[in-house]
């Protein structure tokens, strides 16, 4: 019974220790910190993939011209621009100004291959 009394204080202790303000602000500021740190490596994880895929279409682009180049880098700075084009361009076979024919199916076939954009989540946007 008086171990029971110990144990029920010390919760009531604890309890009333952190509900004050400097213990949550100190818990705040770690979870703002962890947030942070997982932002960060979701972001590397992304722009890694968008590398990757960079790679994978440099043999392909080399013979494009410099605006056709600098469309596509700029398509694969982000993953949702990448989705974008991906819907409009390669589900949705809409006209690209920028890249066409068999550029675009090259293109297409690199992102779908590269697994960076989910292309069943894609079709269902």
């Amino acid at each position: 019974m008086f171990r029971f009394l110990i144990v029920l204080v010390e919760i009531a202790v604890l309890v009333m220790l952190l509900r004050t303000s400097f213990v949550q602000y100190l818990l705040e500021d770690i979870q703002q910190d962890v947030t942070e740190i997982l932002t960060e490596i979701s972001l590397k994880f992304e722009q890694t993939q968008l590398n990757d895929l960079r790679l994978t279409l440099q043999p392909h682009i080399s013979g494009m011209r410099d605006f056709q180049k600098d469309y596509v880098m700029q398509i694969t700075s982000s993953k949702a621009e990448l989705k974008q084009f991906y819907v409009t361009y390669c589900e949705k076979k809409d006209i690209n100004p920028y890249v066409n024919g068999a550029n675009l199916s090259l293109v297409c076939h690199a992102i779908i291959n590269s697994h960076t954009v989910d292309v069943n989540e894609a079709n269902n946007s």
